[in-house]
């Protein structure tokens, strides 16, 4: 059963870190908390659905239309909404995206209605024993997408000239500037990274979740505490911070009660805040 309990744990890690990743990119280059991370990913499942509904699509099939629909997305949002709540005073920055996820959520219902929503027929499906360990196919998927999205968010802030220009805007704005890095463009680029990001975890969540318009509210507390366990601004301690609050989740919801696991998160962020405020890779 432990080792059960340990595989579901990082698999359910898996969503967390996709989403503490979108969230401490967007911090690290922007000093913006994305509250409508949660809500990007819901918008990336129902784009899914509606391709799955219209051409039969498999999600995997749908899966690079759904990033690069939600990538475009995130530079609207950007463009409308973000640029200019950037020149205004610091609490309404911090709040914008908080309003922009209720938009979401609630223009979700409007349009798909409340009632829950899936994929019945996929490629992929059935379980593999291995071990004692009983693996869902299906769950594999998201797995896979997670460390196929990290990979690659490492190479293209590393390797690439658009990704080192991010991190030079995020280090010090001023001095990115100075040497020729459009400052603006950086921050366009690195939000509409984060709702692909999003994009890609909604679509492989719809192999194996049903949802609904609020379902990125539900792992949006997970995905916050993931990013303050990591460090806010740091893509790989945003990564490790929601494998641990998969396990965390998994572990106290089979082993105490599925009620005592929002308590347990929120034990761990205050011992966070007490005795590590930057976070495990923080800077």
């Amino acid at each position: 059963m432990f080792a059960q309990v340990l595989y579901e744990g990082l698999t359910m890690g898996t969503i967390y870190a996709l989403l503490a990743m979108g969230i401490a990119l967007v911090w690290g280059v922007m000093n913006i908390l994305s509250f409508s991370q949660g809500e990007f990913m819901m918008v990336a499942m129902y784009i899914t659905f509606f391709i799955n509904a219209a051409l039969g699509w498999d999600p995997l099939a749908a899966m690079p239309i759904v990033i690069v629909a939600m990538f475009l997305f995130g530079l609207l949002i950007y463009r409308t909404i973000i640029a200019k709540a950037l020149k205004g005073p610091i609490l309404g920055q911090r709040l914008v995206t908080f309003a922009l996820g209720m938009v979401l959520s609630n223009g979700m219902i409007l349009i798909a209605g409340g009632q829950t929503k899936s994929i019945a027929e996929k490629i992929i499906s059935g379980n593999i024993a291995l071990g004692g360990i009983t693996i869902s196919k299906e769950k594999m998927v998201l797995v896979v997408t997670s460390l196929v999205v990290t990979g690659l968010l490492f190479w293209f802030m590393n390797r690439t000239k658009m990704g080192k220009a991010i991190r030079a805007t995020s280090q010090d704005k001023e001095a990115a500037g100075l040497v020729g890095i459009n400052t603006q463009t950086a921050y366009m680029i690195a939000f509409g990274i984060s709702a692909a990001i999003a994009g890609a975890g909604g679509c492989a969540m719809t192999y194996y979740y049903y949802f609904t318009p609020s379902i990125g509210t539900n792992f949006m507390i997970f995905g916050f505490i993931a990013v303050c366990l990591g460090g806010f601004g740091s893509i790989g301690g945003a990564f490790i911070g929601g494998m641990i609050m998969g396990l965390i989740d998994l572990f106290t919801g089979t082993y105490l009660s599925v009620s005592f696991k929002y308590m347990a998160v929120s034990i761990v962020f205050l011992l966070i805040v007490t005795f590590k405020p930057k976070g495990l890779f923080g800077r």
